[in-house]
């Protein structure tokens, strides 16, 4: 099978994987099923049809509204079918047709649900982090016994760093600074990436919040001292770590030593 094809075929795989996932942000917090029933209107609870639930094109025949009650459909859910399978598609090019590619690729998915569910809710569900701690051991244990060293270590030094920043923004700021959700989240993260690129990861957590929060500031979309979900951040650095990590953190060196 050459590029194009494979290409064609992971695109195609990605779109209906992040349809998937829109089911999973709805569901998982209202603890619903996300097997049963099928898709359906949030407005008026009108099942999708078939032609109703092609990721993307649908949304585009149906100009973004319910073929029953004519209501608005979020423009988050082509959203989320693209941004799948852009990063299913990242991931073939980082890994190729391997293991680790479906692993990864599974990694990238729960990544979009905690996202966009802590974005909903402010709360990561240790549900999807087991889940995530279930499928990631694998990787860990494929690369022996320095691999397992690097990930204990990556797990314990982000796990106690953001639990320290918990604490300390806590008693500064005599209020809950950090969830504790997004203190097991970073643990998760530097059980996956190691520490090295752990790190790298929560560097660009940090930095992308920081840049975001002082370009809402000045339109007053965001106030000081305002709480905000720091998972997506997360998910953010952890992408970019585990995509382009190795070449961003010999950048850095290079660009300090």
């Amino acid at each position: 099978m050459n590029l194009e094809m494979v290409t064609v075929f992971i695109v195609v795989f990605g779109l209906m994987i992040g349809s998937f996932l829109n089911v999973c942000i709805y569901r998982i917090p209202k603890k619903e099923s996300i097997v049963i029933p099928r898709s359906h209107c949030p407005h008026c609870n009108h099942q999708l049809r078939v032609w109703e639930n092609i990721p993307v094109i649908s949304f585009l025949m149906l100009k973004g509204l319910c073929s029953s009650c004519k209501n608005k459909i979020s423009f988050r859910y082509p959203i989320i079918e693209l941004l799948t399978a852009i990063l299913l598609l990242m991931a073939y090019f980082r890994f190729g047709l391997s293991v680790d590619f479906f692993i990864y690729s599974f990694f990238l998915c729960l990544l979009v649900i905690i996202t966009f569910i802590d974005i909903d809710t402010m709360e990561i569900l240790n549900g999807l982090l087991i889940l995530g701690l279930i499928v990631g051991v694998y990787p860990v244990l494929e690369g022996g016994i320095n691999s397992i060293y690097q990930s204990l270590i990556g797990a314990l030094s982000l796990g106690l760093g953001f639990f320290l920043i918990r604490v300390i923004g806590q008693l500064l700021l005599k209020k809950e600074s950090m969830g504790f959700g997004d203190v097991k989240y970073a643990a998760l993260i530097g059980l996956l990436l190691g520490w090295k690129i752990g790190l790298v990861a929560s560097a660009i957590a940090f930095l992308s919040a920081a840049i975001l929060f002082l370009m809402l500031l000045p339109f007053r979309k965001i106030a000081i001292g305002q709480r905000i979900p720091f998972g997506p951040f997360l998910s953010f650095g952890a992408l970019l770590g585990l995509i382009w990590g190795p070449h961003i953190l010999e950048w850095y060196l290079n660009l300090v030593f």
